[in-house]
């Protein structure tokens, strides 16, 4: 097989993730697309907006992790079974470690862009001076 592999263990348990295939890219990105779609479709406030884009963020998130781990057995459940599994037994910080570890390995993402997240946080606070702001002239 030609697919990129590489092992994914969270909370001492180890599955296998697979680089996405070609058609599985292509059908990733149709289900982003149609997802994106649904919420350009009418206008809502601002906290359900925000409700549904991370119900969509994870549930995009198991939907690339199932994909990848399809491969493991190719005629054994449907992605969107495996999805649907992953949801009800997965954490969502597993589901979001996994989505980036498959997104980097089937190159969707460039190796610069991922960061830890804890480093990340980090990065995105500003910093605080304990001298006094000057008056704007």
């Amino acid at each position: 097989m030609f697919l990129k592999t590489e092992p994914f263990t969270f909370n001492s348990e180890t599955v296998t993730l697979f680089e996405l295939s070609a058609l599985q890219r292509i059908e990733y990105l149709k289900y982003l697309a149609k997802d994106v779609q649904s919420l350009a479709q009418e206008e809502k406030e601002a906290s359900i907006l925000q409700a549904e884009l991370v119900e969509k963020t994870i549930r995009s998130s198991a939907m690339l992790v199932a994909m990848s781990l399809w491969h493991n057995d190719v005629n054994g459940h449907s992605v969107q079974t495996l999805s649907d599994t992953l949801l009800s037994t997965w954490p969502v910080t597993a589901l979001g470690q996994a989505d980036l570890q498959v997104k980097r390995i089937s190159g969707l993402i460039p190796e610069d862009d991922i960061q830890p997240v804890a480093e990340e946080a980090q990065t995105n606070v500003p910093a605080v001076s304990v001298e006094k702001s000057s008056p704007v002239s």
